[in-house]
């Protein structure tokens, strides 16, 4: 498993970055989806790194397989689904923004790191998903009035 390549994704809708100078390892990840190789010595030595740590534990950048987030201290052991580091898809963000029960959206927000609520605050407004309840919720979370943003977006169009 020590020569093992990881692939890293950015998360975030920004560009991303690691640069620990120490490990020689530098990656940018210039926009959403973007991956990128690092090998897993690599990755493990650069975890201790605040920063690093940090933008995987608050979900900006993410790791698919179990087995490594596991070896490195972002979920735990035996774990089989991500506990720590939830993620959501496109089609996930859509169904609870639309679909599922409002109670499930209230028992997923404190579970998602804050890049992720606020990724899902993003795909709201891009797709103009302004469904009051959700929309009062999500507020309540970040403090973004989605309703309010779509209203600027149209204006911002028509001009």
């Amino acid at each position: 498993m020590e020569n093992k390549k990881v692939m890293v994704e950015n998360l975030s809708h920004g560009r991303v970055g690691i640069n620990v100078p120490d490990l020689r390892l530098r990656r940018i990840w210039e926009r959403k989806g973007a991956k990128k190789p690092i090998d897993l010595h690599d990755l493990m030595e650069a975890i201790y790194d605040p920063g690093v740590e940090a933008m995987f534990k608050e979900g900006i950048l993410g790791i698919d397989d179990m087995e490594v987030k596991i070896a490195l201290g972002l979920e735990p052991e035996g774990a089989t689904e991500p506990v720590n580091t939830i993620t959501l898809t496109d089609q996930q963000r859509r169904r609870y923004l639309t679909l599922a029960p409002l109670h499930e959206l209230k028992e997923l927000l404190p579970k998602l790191p804050k890049e992720q609520v606020l990724s899902l605050v993003d795909y709201a407004i891009e797709h103009e998903l302004t469904m009051m309840d959700r929309a009062e919720l999500l507020k309540k979370a970040t403090g973004i009035d989605i309703v309010r943003a779509v209203q600027l977006k149209k204006q911002n169009e028509e001009d």
